[in-house]
């Protein structure tokens, strides 16, 4: 009998296991403080998805891109993460915010504001704790195309945020467009930022950029 086999980092892997990953959810989520550099306290916590299956996250959704189970896959994984981090919120009492990252195509899925409420209402946090960050590792051909659920999720409360500003130019797309809470800026930036002045040229003309898209919504921050 012949079966199908795709490619994996580290050797060979069948969809089935692929299949059985998303449905016993062989995955857990590891959160990465994300510091004001103001105060140097948490703003909020980043949920990273992590498994035995691959050492490299990014792999399992490409993969995972190329069947119809990544829609599934990915609400899995925010349905995971708001509870584990729901948990945690109520055992340290802190009410910081999380951020989950969500792929364009999945973010302009008409059932995903829907699902997405139906797992917040399971939880006790609020829609202004959960940022919606933008994941840039799929392009995104048409900001049009998904700004509407932006704009809904930014009325129920979300937040939205923008990843890796300045690898790409969809990027700056995506700010003037979807008027995004936070800005994330790609981390080659922030490396040995200290000790490079065109560095620091190129953040200080970015950040006066933002401000002049921005100077109406002080509320927008920027995240190195």
């Amino acid at each position: 009998m012949m079966s199908f086999v795709m490619f994996e980092e580290d050797g060979w892997m069948s969809i089935a296991k692929i299949n059985d990953l998303i449905v016993n959810e062989k995955f857990e989520h590891h959160f990465q403080a994300l510091y004001d550099l103001n105060t140097l306290t948490p703003i909020g916590y980043e949920a990273l998805l992590r498994t035995d299956l691959f050492t490299n996250p990014e792999i399992l959704f490409e993969k995972a891109s190329h069947t119809n189970r990544f829609f599934e896959l990915e609400m899995r994984s925010i349905k995971k993460a708001l509870h584990s981090f729901d948990t945690i919120n109520r055992c340290t009492y802190n009410n910081k915010n999380i951020l989950i990252n969500v792929f364009p195509t999945n973010l302009a899925d008409p059932d995903f504001l829907g699902k997405l409420n139906k797992i917040l209402g399971e939880t006790t946090l609020a829609a202004n704790q959960v940022m919606i960050e933008i994941n840039e590792s799929e392009i995104i051909q048409n900001v049009d195309y998904f700004s509407t659920t932006v704009h809904e999720l930014q009325e129920e409360g979300y937040l939205i945020a923008i990843d890796d500003v300045g690898k790409g130019v969809s990027s700056l797309q995506a700010i003037v467009e979807l008027q995004p809470d936070f800005v994330k800026m790609d981390q080659y930036f922030a490396k040995h930022l200290a000790r490079s002045s065109r560095k620091q040229e190129t953040v200080l003309l970015f950040f006066r950029l933002l401000f002049i898209l921005f100077f109406w919504n002080t509320s927008t921050r920027i995240v190195p």
